[in-house]
């Protein structure tokens, strides 16, 4: 375990350091879009920029300073919103941490029950309509799902909000139950595309696993032994069944994460996913940096938790 930690660790460090290079490679000149877009600036503050930020200096240098500043939680000034990129991100990171964790856990909890039903069904007309329906939304591009949802209820509906995290004049503090459900009311569609998107693969992996681990002798013995079904599917296939799951949900972090940057921009969800867009598309480099590394250690971060939860789960795992 704690080679795998020294491992997550190292792996880090190599995220951080391609993150510097990524954006030493862009062709533009980070002193000059921290100018005010003033005709009347003068090539002064430009100057003052170029050693504010040490661009003057070497690039190993550089870099040595980007990894202290890193380390000590200092990631730069937006060029946009002329702040640090965590006081403007701090809490669109709160609200994408809300929708992919909500979604995940519908995800997680929707796709092994169905999975499971599919299983236990295997052959019949229910494991054909599960599987169909984890097919057929595998497959489906999360934004053009987002889309259609988002023609349905903007243009001959109004059950859901198709804009924002919550009406437009409220802040989320000091929380109160009106709030909440103003809260929950804006996040239902994009949970809802994000939960059916990603429900789908884990219906499929669960039922396959599940299908597999119904084959093995124990569970025969299990049966032989005077068990009911739902006792063996619950003492032995469930859990057996449930280890590819934890594999698959910390691999998809990354989509996950991925699909929340669509969803966000498409139902005006002020999350990471919406200033990463915003970021990309005003050459907001820092911001873009900050969100990069942050979201390249939470894929590390679930793997490496992913690994500790297989160990637990199943002693017979070895960490290597």
């Amino acid at each position: 375990m704690l080679k795998r930690i020294i491992n997550a660790f190292i792996t880090v460090l190599l995220i951080m350091s391609l993150n510097f290079v990524l954006f030493r490679m862009v062709p533009s000149d980070p002193a000059l879009l921290m100018m005010n877009r003033d005709p009347q600036t003068t090539m002064a503050v430009y100057w003052r920029n170029v050693e504010t930020m040490g661009l003057n200096d070497s690039l190993p240098e550089q870099y040595i300073g980007y990894m202290i500043d890193t380390f000590t939680l200092e990631w730069g000034t937006s060029y946009e919103y002329r702040m640090p990129v965590f006081e403007v991100t701090k809490a669109a990171i709160g609200w994408t941490i809300l929708l992919v964790g909500t979604s995940t856990a519908l995800v997680f909890i929707i796709g092994m029950a169905l999975g499971k039903v599919a299983a236990m069904r295997r052959g019949k007309a229910t494991d054909i309509s599960i599987t169909g329906f984890g097919i057929f939304f595998y497959g489906m591009p999360v934004f053009w799902f987002a889309i259609v949802l988002l023609i349905i209820f903007a243009g001959n509906t109004s059950w859901f909000p198709v804009a924002f995290r919550m009406t437009p004049g409220t802040e989320p503090f000091p929380i109160t139950l009106d709030k909440i459900i103003d809260i929950l009311h804006h996040m239902a569609l994009p949970t809802a595309v994000m939960t059916i998107g990603g429900v789908a693969g884990v219906i499929l992996i669960m039922r396959n696993s599940l299908v597999d681990v119904l084959t093995e002798d124990y569970i025969l013995t299990g049966y032989a032994k005077g068990l009911s079904g739902k006792q063996v599917m619950r003492r032995h296939a469930g859990p057996n069944a449930r280890l590819p799951i934890v594999t698959t949900l910390a691999m998809d972090v990354a989509f996950i994460f991925g699909g929340a940057f669509q969803v966000e921009i498409i139902f005006s969800y002020k999350g990471i996913g919406w200033y990463t867009i915003m970021a990309i598309w005003n050459s907001d480099y820092p911001m873009c940096q900050f969100i990069f590394l942050i979201g390249g250690v939470a894929v590390v971060v679930a793997n490496l938790v992913a690994d500790l939860v297989l160990v637990k789960l199943d002693p017979r795992v070895q960490i290597t």
